[in-house]
């Protein structure tokens, strides 16, 4: 099976997704921020991995993600709440 690029998270903000890709390059997951554009306004930061990484970087996104008390209003789309 070939490896695929899909969205782990979608934030806001760009600061969070630099942040949620500076912990995933500490873990040796390969990410990529790809910004969504529809008609010139910016619809979110796109948090990218490689599918063979998900599980890995899902832990990854949860231990960012109960750093921050106001995390949740900063995601447009991420991974299901699996707690």
């Amino acid at each position: 099976m070939k490896d695929r690029l899909i969205t782990l998270v979608t934030y806001r903000y760009e600061y969070r997704a630099e942040i949620l890709k500076d912990k995933l390059e500490e873990k040796g997951i390969e990410c990529t921020i790809s910004n969504e554009s529809v008609l010139g306004q910016i619809d979110g930061i796109r948090v990218m991995i490689m599918d063979k990484d998900y599980e890995e970087a899902l832990k990854v996104y949860k231990a960012v993600r109960n750093l921050y008390d106001n995390h949740s209003k900063e995601v447009i789309e991420g991974p299901e709440d699996e707690s």
